[in-house]
This record gives C-alpha cells, sequence and structure tokens, in this order.
C-alpha cells in the first residue's frame, strides 16, 4: 500500500505542538529541584537520545500542562540541527522541555511517535527546513513551518516496523562507534606500553 503525503498539523493530538516552557534568564541547576528539564546540551549521540545529566529546577514555578508524557516528541528548532527525539518517561520525575525544544504531540491513533520523528530526520524533510529556517546567523524553524512539514504516513503497521528497524539500526550505530573507540584505546596502549 502506497503511504499518503500529508503535513505534520493534520497528524498531531488536540494538544498539537507547543514551545518548550521559557524560563526568565539561566537555568539554574538545583540539586534536590522537583523538575527535570532537558536542553540541547542534553541530545546525545547525534541526537539520538537523551543523556542522564539534566539540570534539575524549582517544581513550585513550573504548571504540570508542561510536563512531557512518553511520546512527545522533542524537536530542535534553533540552530543548524533540525532534528527530533522522542521523550519516553524513565521514572517518576516529572520533566519539561527548554523553550529551545518545541513540544510534538501527534494522534498516536494514526501515527507512530517514533516513525514521525524518524521520518522527521531524514534528507528530504531536512532539506525542505533548510529551504525555510529565518534568519541568516542564528538560524530557527518557526511553528508554522514545523507544522507544515510534509510527512509520508503509511499503514500504522508499516510506520511501527520502520521505528523498530530504525531504533535498532541507531543501537547499532552506538555499538560500532563503542568499539571503535576501545579498539583506538587497546591499540595505543599496546603500543604504548612496547616503548
Amino acid at each position: 500500500m502506497q503511504s499518503k503525503k500529508v503535513i505534520l498539523k493534520s497528524i498531531l493530538s488536540y494538544q498539537g505542538l507547543t514551545s518548550g516552557y521559557s524560563f526568565r534568564g539561566k537555568i539554574k541547576h538545583i540539586h534536590n529541584g522537583g523538575v527535570r528539564v532537558i536542553q540541547l546540551k542534553d541530545f546525545e549521540d547525534n541526537y539520538t537520545y537523551i543523556g542522564n545529566d539534566c539540570y534539575l529546577v524549582d517544581s513550585d514555578m513550573i504548571k504540570s500542562k508542561y510536563y512531557l508524557e512518553s511520546g512527545d516528541i522533542l524537536f530542535t528548532g534553533k540552530g543548524t540541527n533540525n532534528f527530533a527525539i522522542v521523550f519516553k518517561n524513565t521514572d517518576d520525575t516529572p520533566t519539561i522541555a527548554s523553550s529551545a525544544l518545541f513540544v510534538i504531540k501527534v494522534d498516536q491513533n494514526i501515527a507512530n511517535p517514533n516513525y514521525v520523528a524518524w521520518y522527521i530526520n531524514q534528507s528530504k524533510v531536512q532539506n525542505y527546513f533548510k529551504t525555510n529556517e529565518a534568519g541568516t546567523y542564528n538560524t530557527s524553524i518557526n511553528k508554522k513551518t514545523l507544522e507544515e512539514t510534509p510527512i509520508a504516513l503509511p499503514s500504522f503497521e508499516v510506520q511501527t516496523k520502520i521505528a523498530k528497524i530504525a531504533k535498532l539500526h541507531n543501537q547499532e550505530l552506538v555499538l560500532s562507534n563503542k568499539i571503535r573507540e576501545l579498539k583506538n584505546k587497546l591499540t595505543t596502549t599496546q603500543l604504548l606500553n612496547s616503548l
């Protein structure tokens, strides 16, 4: 079956597409803060996962409507790397996204968030962003451009299969990089020991 062409806006849930939480001033880490904040610095291994060193902030000032849910897609709208990554709840700590990120909530009855994030990261969509970005030095993708992102939408079953294969492929790349690093260390150590 052929996949249909849709725009991102047409597959969003009623909560839609929002900006992350906007802090007044610099985000400061509070050791026993009750809310985790995901920032651009927390994206690791070529934007394939969120690291464990997220800042914590005071929970009193943040309304629960900003809390992320598993399946929310985080999109980097600022800078040259306009990638998407799916948020997964790993513990009970409420988590929010910083204002450098867009939070995309797709209707999970028709679209698999992992597939949508994968598709956004492909060169076809990346080229769409490059031709529609605003700004000269500090480029960014605005909300309207993001909402109109063209998405190829196959059946839900096919989306799920693609998302699963893409995840395994990313894991393979991460492991390959780790193996290469370890081999380099081993070789260097052996050569130094032979001196």
